[in-house]
């Protein structure tokens, strides 16, 4: 599949997964966007105001918008999934069997699914196990929506800290076979870009808090800007505001400016969905020429 890295990328994860915003915000949004023709409403918009693809977890709300949508809605699908109340069990998700479908309705069938976890049941490998929950929440994902694979921080950066090189090889390819492009989130960029490097390991992009505080930046901002300017990975630039501190406009062009190949931008950092995303789109255009 000859699939291209977007630049521009409109995130939805903060419907879903905790992010850097005030409380406010945040339930501003999800109000906006609970129903699923309103956040379909709202996708289309930002495909016509420049965002090549959406960043999501697979979620009832979103479903419902592929569902509603006419034409094909290209997705960075976020697996796997991981909801904050994973956090309040004491024995780790990853030890756990994944159920036969999540709270949206994604996921495959009995049988198939079981078949999709016997390598991970008899070898314990965490590819294994991560690849087969990959299988099993984007069972019902459309085809024609599958813009790419972003591997979820917390699967990322357990890897990263292993040192397991050949486990984040393998969930890259298992990635581009099921959606054309594979691409790794962290929390942890400057580590991450670093290991890569080190392993020779080339991930279609990478998806990191960038901002000109360094506020997420870890292990700190320097160590970040210098990986940065390697240039031998495209990064999307996520939380360029920092929370909020920075302006839109001024941390995009900060995260651009230090080697990030794009932006993606979550709902709660845009005060104009249409408008902000148009003027993003339009910085990016004027450093492509």
């Amino acid at each position: 599949m000859n699939a291209t890295v977007p630049r521009l990328v409109l995130s939805i994860l903060s419907l879903d997964l905790p992010v850097r915003a005030s409380r406010e915000r945040l339930l501003e949004m999800t109000g906006r966007y609970r129903e699923a023709e309103s956040l379909a409403v709202g996708l289309v918009k930002a495909l016509d105001a420049g965002a090549e693809a959406v960043c999501a977890v697979p979620s009832a709300p979103l479903r419902g918008a592929l569902t509603a949508l006419k034409k094909p809605l290209p997705v960075l699908a976020r697996l796997p999934l991981t909801p904050p109340a994973l956090d309040l069990r004491e024995d780790h998700w990853l030890m756990r069997e994944p159920r036969e479908r999540n709270e949206a309705g994604f996921g495959l069938e009995g049988a198939a699914q079981r078949v999709a976890l016997l390598p991970a049941a008899i070898t314990g490998d965490v590819s294994a196990r991560v690849a087969a929950r990959i299988d099993q929440e984007s069972g019902a994902w459309p085809t024609r929506s599958r813009a790419g694979l972003l591997l979820c921080a917390p699967v990322t950066d357990l890897v990263l800290a292993a040192g397991h090189a050949r486990a984040l090889e393998r969930l890259l390819r298992h990635g581009r076979s099921r959606f054309g492009l594979a691409g790794l989130e962290t929390r942890n960029p400057g580590w991450l870009l670093a290991r890569l490097h080190e392993w020779g390991i080339e991930p279609d992009f990478v998806l990191a808090p960038i901002d000109p505080l360094g506020t997420a930046m870890t292990p700190d901002a320097e160590t970040t800007r210098a990986e940065m300017q390697r240039g031998s990975v495209r990064l999307l630039a996520s939380e360029v505001r920092g929370g909020g501190p920075t302006a839109l406009e001024a941390g995009a062009r900060d995260a651009l400016d230090r080697g990030a190949w794009g932006l993606a931008a979550d709902l709660v950092e845009l005060s104009d969905l249409s408008s902000d995303l148009r003027g993003l789109a339009a910085m990016l255009a004027s450093r492509s020429r």
